[in-house]
């Protein structure tokens, strides 16, 4: 049972991101990058993304270090691997369950309950929003396009909120991305 890092080559958020795996369970992945303080909104799927200015963080976790495809041999080999080509119906499937947990007809476009995972980035379209709240005492954190996803996002978080509530939840803990319904769709607030 171990865990494996790769050289972070990916750019973005003004740094470079590598890939933490577990040859072994998603549980000892989620450990591990507790270990070594993962945020666990940095969990996708079947990895962990991390910042270059983790290394020092995942060694003492016990990470083993290896090149990019050395990573994905070991990946595909524990069974864990989500290939690039199911990822969507991965998200949708896991969507759906946690807007069944809310109760939300219809489904945003991706959607976590709770810490763990991230959904996808903000689209480049007219009423995209993004949404992420950590702790239920604290605002939410909130992307938009335009007036139209921020009114969405609102309304999507006051109906959350009720959801969690209902459910004897202090509100709504996720992430959600989705795109400002048109007005024949109804709203999330209808």
């Amino acid at each position: 049972m171990t865990v494996y890092a790769d050289t972070p080559l990916w750019g973005r958020h003004g740094t470079v991101w590598g890939h933490l795996i577990s040859d072994t369970s998603l549980e000892e992945l989620h450990r591990a990058a507790d270990r070594a303080g993962l945020h666990p909104r940095a969990f996708d799927l079947d990895h962990y993304d991390w910042p270059a200015s983790a290394h020092r963080d995942l060694e003492r976790a016990g990470a083993v270090f290896v090149n990019g495809r050395e990573l994905t041999r070991i990946l595909i080999a524990s069974g864990l691997r989500i290939p690039l080509v199911d990822r969507p119906a991965a998200r949708a499937r896991r969507t759906a369950e946690h807007a069944a947990q809310l109760g939300l007809d219809p489904a945003p476009r991706d959607l976590i309950v709770g810490l763990v995972g991230h959904v996808d980035p903000l689209p480049d379209e007219p009423g995209a929003y993004r949404l992420t709240r950590d702790d239920p005492s604290q605002p939410a954190r909130i992307e938009a396009r335009d007036q139209a996803g921020r009114k969405a996002a609102d309304d999507f978080l006051a109906l959350a909120d009720a959801a969690a509530r209902a459910r004897g939840e202090a509100g709504f803990v996720g992430q959600v991305m989705d795109v400002a319904l048109r007005p024949d769709q109804g709203s999330w607030a209808g």
